[in-house]
């Protein structure tokens, strides 16, 4: 039984960073001004879904794989995404006009928590680690302009980067699973566990 649900078993991370590439493409683009004002909500309703929902689903299904690491990110980030997409939804449809203010506590949360995830991707690939760097960068950016610092030009391409990377990662991790190739090479791990090294030198003797 456990072998069969080992054969069953898809890369869930992939399906969860092809809805952050959408999500993460969709709200830079917007912050860009490379939407019109008319297409916001459209906008958010993309980004809530893929950004959101996707990554929670994933998160949900990594997590009853027992994959605590990337069930933990998957389902975070997506509870991120839903709660600010419909807080948007609200502010841009109705009289409520919420205070910048409101974001500031929410976004340095989970730009400490990306960066933890910087570290623990590490032992994953270089390119996952990657991704996170610039997901706290981008969520530092995007503290300083919800308190009206710096303009939303920074974190618009920060989200492009981050949807450009992800989309890259979805692409490599999918393409390895089904191949046993990546088609975009993913990188190394950049740190390993002690019984990783352990076996390695014990190979290596």
């Amino acid at each position: 039984m456990m072998e069969d649900n080992r054969s069953r078993r898809i890369d869930v991370l992939a399906i969860g960073l092809f809805g952050l590439a959408v999500g993460a493409l969709t709200l830079g683009v917007a912050q860009l001004g490379w939407i019109s004002p008319k297409n916001t909500a459209g906008a958010l309703v993309i980004a809530l879904i893929f950004g959101g929902i996707v990554q929670l689903l994933a998160g949900i299904t990594d997590i009853r794989y027992n994959e605590q690491l990337g069930g933990t990110a998957l389902t975070m980030y997506g509870f991120l995404w839903i709660t600010l997409c419909s807080v948007k939804l609200v502010s841009t449809s109705s009289t409520f006009q919420f205070d910048a203010t409101l974001y500031a506590p929410i976004n340095l949360v989970y730009t400490a928590f990306s960066a933890v995830m910087v570290y623990l991707t590490a032992y994953r690939n270089l390119t996952l680690s990657a991704l996170h760097v610039v997901i706290t960068l981008t969520f530092l950016t995007t503290t300083f302009a919800r308190l009206d610092f710096i303009s939303e030009l920074l974190p618009g391409w920060g989200h492009l980067v981050v949807g450009l990377m992800a989309f890259y990662h979805a692409v490599g991790s999918l393409t390895q699973a089904f191949t046993g190739r990546a088609l975009f090479p993913l990188g190394p791990p950049l740190l390993f566990h002690t019984s990783d090294t352990l076996r390695s030198i014990a190979k290596a003797g």
